[in-house]
Parts: structure tokens; C-alpha cells; sequence
């Protein structure tokens, strides 16, 4: 469809009406909730580690190895981390910020990196299972309506 639109300015904007849709019903439900809209430039957010502030390297997918740590990192994970910490002025109190990105959450300096051993949790049978089975219950529909 936008394909055969000529105009260059046209194009663009209606490429980045979908966008600004999204946008506004986001602001519209953080006023709604009294949640603060804080503005980020997504510029080259893929391109920094955001552990050593090195270039990350990328090969053909989309994945990538810091040139100065050696980690390896996905493009979309490197973005959301790199934009957690411009939204957060590079001190992100509870938040990861460089500094804490360097301890070690699971063995490797990449959170759910893979060394990680990353068990389901125990969920008590109680909890989840049900009394009577399915069978029992959709007999008992089929009796309701045969009657």
C-alpha cells in the first residue's frame, strides 16, 4: 500500500501515523493512571553496550558481541536496557545502571545469560489441579441439556 505513494512527505506520514497512534493511547493511559510520560531519543540504542559503553559488533542476525567485554547480546534486549538507562539519567536507584550491570546476576555479566540454570517454579498440586475432571464436568453439561 504505501509502496505506491509517491509524495515522499506523504509517505512518511502516513508510515508514522500507526506510530503516533500507539503513542498517544500510551499517554492517554499513563495521565489516566498518574503514571509520568518521560521522552527518550531511540537513537543508535542497539549500537553501546550498555555494561562498558564499548560498540557492539553484529553479524548477520541479530545478535551481537561487545568489542570490549566480550558478551553477547541480542539488538531488542541492548535496546531496551540502553533506553532504560537514558530514561533513568544513567542512576537508576532500584533500577540496572552501569554500575550494577557489572555483578553478576546468574553466573555471567548478562542477565539470563547462558550459564543461567533457569528451573520452572515448584507450583503445589492444590494450587492448580481441579477436583473433578473434565470429563465429569462436560458429562454432567450433557446430561442439563439432554434432560
Amino acid at each position: 500500500m504505501i509502496e505506491r505513494i509517491k509524495d515522499s512527505q506523504l509517505r512518511h506520514r502516513v508510515y508514522q501515523a500507526a506510530f503516533k497512534g500507539v503513542q498517544r493511547a500510551i499517554e492517554e493511559k499513563a495521565r489516566e493512571y498518574g503514571v509520568p510520560v518521560i521522552y527518550v531519543d531511540p537513537r543508535n540504542t542497539s549500537k553501546i553496550c550498555p555494561i562498558h559503553g564499548a560498540e557492539i559488533v553484529y553479524g548477520r542476525n541479530r545478535h551481537g558481541v561487545c568489542s570490549r567485554g566480550g558478551e553477547t547480546w541480542h539488538r531488542d534486549v541492548v535496546a531496551c536496557y540502553n533506553l532504560l538507562l537514558r530514561a533513568l539519567g544513567g542512576d537508576g536507584g532500584c533500577a540496572p545502571s552501569r554500575v550494577r550491570a557489572t555483578i553478576p546476576v546468574d553466573g555471567g555479566p548478562v542477565p539470563l545469560g547462558p550459564t543461567a540454570a533457569h528451573e520452572p517454579t515448584p507450583i503445589a498440586r492444590g494450587a492448580w489441579a481441579r477436583w473433578r475432571s473434565l470429563g465429569a464436568t462436560s458429562d454432567h453439561k450433557l446430561m442439563r441439556v439432554s434432560a
